[in-house]
């Protein structure tokens, strides 16, 4: 195919008004799902790093409460594998 023909096939579709309606609404959608997207990923990775904290937090409780190295009981409560 020629590139004449290519842009002429383009605007023939761009003609029809369901067309339009198509390109513009999967345009929005793509933007939307994009932001979103973003968001729900970096919601779960705070969620994720909240949880490895709070386990640390215990774990250096119990080392100060049982009298050995905090930082030893934060190490040994945290999350030893994180499954995503």
């Amino acid at each position: 195919m020629k590139k004449g023909m290519n842009i002429k096939m383009i605007e023939m579709l761009l003609n029809y008004q369901f067309m339009q309606n198509a390109i513009i609404s999967s345009s929005l959608i793509s933007l939307i799902c994009g932001v979103i997207g973003a968001v729900v990923i970096e919601k779960r990775i705070v969620m994720l790093s909240g949880g490895i904290a709070h386990a640390s937090f215990g774990g250096i409780g119990l080392g100060y409460l049982l009298g050995f190295e905090p930082i030893v009981g934060g190490i040994v409560a945290r999350p030893q594998r994180i499954h995503l």
